[in-house]
């Protein structure tokens, strides 16, 4: 199977079909929202996409880990997450219409700002020594071909066949993610000349820790800077899941296929490891400690 389907063509699939059924998804009522609350949105988006990924990178940096690695989590934390987290706000009653407008934003403004922040940090970390440097304009126009086309397709057929693509997208979210799930094992567990990245014992133990450490900072701080913003707890919550939870996919297509190095993809896959239980936590906390104080 992985000789006839090279393993970076299938991510590349799989990552259009999930960004299908976000387009599927989306109606009238989320782009409403996102008139109605361009506040939350803007602080959402900027938390998320701007100030986390340096503070992220900064404990990578202070807890040790090497340069190749530091640059993996700095692509990792700004490449915007997927439906696992509007599907976890939706599982503990956050703000779905919010997650969806985050995710769906932020995945266009990630075909601009994931090739200009990825080539920032390769200079910044190798200098002089940069071998591959992602070509700014055909990065984008990957990343539009597989994370933006699919999302206009999608909310084509939505609006020209909306009963079958409700039906549709319930079934590509499940699909993918058993198709992503594969993916991961086989870039986790494969050797290189399989696709795989051979991570090692190891490094495996040097990342997890420090990637655990990122992730509970990524669901502190994006709920506690939130309510400094007098932000309500449900759009808190709902915000601080966006910030924990990252595309792991995108990140792997910028590591592996286009940086061409498969050690920017190891800290991704242990990250997706736990990321969905970690996160899910962090909702079943803030639900037991604030539900019913300032929730809606």
């Amino acid at each position: 199977m992985i000789g006839f389907i090279h393993v970076e063509t299938l991510l590349q699939a799989v990552l259009a079909m999930i960004m299908l059924s976000v387009g599927l998804s989306l109606t009238t009522k989320d782009f409403q929202y996102i008139v109605q609350n361009p506040r939350i949105t803007i602080i959402g988006l900027f938390l998320k996409m701007i100030v986390f990924p340096f503070i992220g990178v900064a404990i990578a940096n202070l807890l040790g880990l090497s340069v190749t690695f530091q640059l993996g989590i700095f692509i990792l934390l700004i490449c915007p997450g997927g439906t696992t987290s509007n599907l976890i706000t939706y599982w503990f009653s956050g703000n779905v219409p919010l997650t969806i407008a985050l995710t769906t934003i932020a995945s266009f403004i990630a075909v601009v700002t994931v090739p200009i922040f990825t080539n920032w940090a390769h200079n910044y970390y190798f200098g002089d020594n940069v071998i591959v440097e992602l070509p700014v304009w055909d990065t984008i126009a990957n990343i539009f071909i597989v994370m933006i086309l699919p999302v206009l397709l999608g909310m084509g057929l939505r609006w020209r066949f909306e009963k079958p693509s409700i039906t549709a997208e319930k079934i590509l979210k499940y699909v993918s993610v058993v198709l992503l799930a594969i993916v991961y094992l086989i870039k986790f567990f494969a050797s290189k000349e399989q696709g795989g990245t051979e991570i090692s014992r190891e490094e495996f133990m040097t990342l997890l820790p420090v990637l655990l450490a990122i992730n509970a900072t990524a669901l502190l701080f994006g709920f506690l800077a939130s309510k400094l913003f007098r932000i309500k707890t449900q759009d808190s919550m709902t915000i601080g899941i966006e910030v924990g939870l990252e595309n792991v996919s995108l990140a792997i297509v910028v590591g592996s296929v286009l940086l061409h190095n498969e050690d920017l993809v190891k800290p991704g896959l242990i990250y997706a490891m736990f990321s969905f239980w970690t996160v899910m936590g962090f909702a079943v906390l803030v639900k037991k400690l604030f539900h019913g104080k300032n929730w809606t």
